[in-house]
């Protein structure tokens, strides 16, 4: 047995709602967009085990290698790469590799989390108390 069909009728009404609707979401977007922007000079900060262990300008391109023997929690070395002001775990030792799959991330608090490694990074300004 077949449903039976539903006809809705679309009034001129509906679309200018519709329409408001949208442009409002949007205006809210970019309001919040703005709003949460930064002027500082951006860092990544990184944290093992919700401790900072390091800030590294973005702005500069470079690799940094963390040694697993400085770090208990680590399965090996990982190796965080910042190019073109975006970072990403270059290499790293985990059963499934979840980190290095993120790729490069280059928005503000956006974190790249490494487990079971218990390693994550993120993207904040200069004055962020970390």
């Amino acid at each position: 047995m077949k449903a039976p069909k539903v006809k809705i009728n679309k009034t001129p009404w509906d679309t200018y709602t519709f329409s408001a609707l949208l442009v409002l979401a949007s205006l809210l977007l970019v309001i919040l967009n703005s709003a949460f922007k930064t002027s500082d000079p951006l860092m990544v900060f990184v944290y093992v085990e919700n401790a900072l262990i390091d800030k590294l300008d973005l702005k500069v391109e470079q690799s940094k290698t963390y040694l697993q023997s400085e770090y208990p929690s680590f399965k090996g070395d990982i190796t965080i790469e910042i190019l073109n002001e975006k970072v990403r775990v270059e290499k790293e030792t985990s059963p499934l590799k979840y980190c290095s799959i993120q790729g490069y991330v280059g928005e503000v608090a956006r974190p790249v989390i490494c487990l079971p490694n218990a390693f994550y990074l993120v993207i904040m300004g200069t004055n962020y108390e970390g």
